[in-house]
């Protein structure tokens, strides 16, 4: 098993979701959460490929999660290359 760090991770999945690898990006980001729950960036690309593959319900539960979180974060702040469609 090779090691890659939280970092590293976080960029290789947000460039799944810009190549359109949606479902493996939400695949790699429910590992993160599984070994760090609280982990609220993770949370964010989650709730971004949900969104981009119009998975809308499950997409609002998790920014609703991640703006529990960080409840003086604006939306625009927290994802601001997600753009409603």
């Amino acid at each position: 098993m090779s090691t890659i760090s939280l970092r590293t991770y976080i960029r290789e999945i947000d460039s799944l979701i810009d190549q359109g690898r949606l479902d493996e990006a939400i695949a790699h980001s429910r590992h993160i959460l599984s070994k760090f729950p609280k982990h609220i960036e993770t949370y964010r690309l989650l709730g971004k490929a949900y969104l981009e593959n119009s998975q809308n319900s499950n997409a609002a539960d998790i920014f609703q999660r991640v703006l529990s979180a960080v409840p003086d974060t604006l939306f625009n702040e927290i994802s601001p290359d997600i753009h409603p469609r």
